[in-house]
């Protein structure tokens, strides 16, 4: 759903998604954590850049997957450093 003016956060329900492997909120007016995406172990593709999400990146996010990742975070009001998990990533 990019790309579409969606406002507020990301829903809490999303933590019922634990399945989800592809999420795409990028180019929106979304805000506040992405604390929710902790839940999705299977995720593989996370495009939200162009928003206005804020704190830090769960430290988890990204641990339950070998599989190849795509990832586009930026342009966010990101405060913290990368997770650990993100260390055992390669190009």
């Amino acid at each position: 759903v990019g790309s579409n003016e969606l406002t507020s956060t990301i829903p809490s329900s999303f933590a019922n998604l634990e399945s989800l492997k592809y999420l795409v909120l990028e180019s929106n007016s979304l805000n506040g954590t992405v604390d929710v995406l902790e839940s999705m172990k299977n995720l593989t593709v996370l495009l939200i850049r162009s928003n206005s999400f804020s704190g830090a990146l769960p430290d988890g996010l990204f641990s339950g997957t070998s599989d190849n990742i795509v990832v586009d975070i930026g342009d966010n009001k990101f405060t913290d450093e990368l997770p650990a998990s993100f260390a055992n990533m390669s190009n």
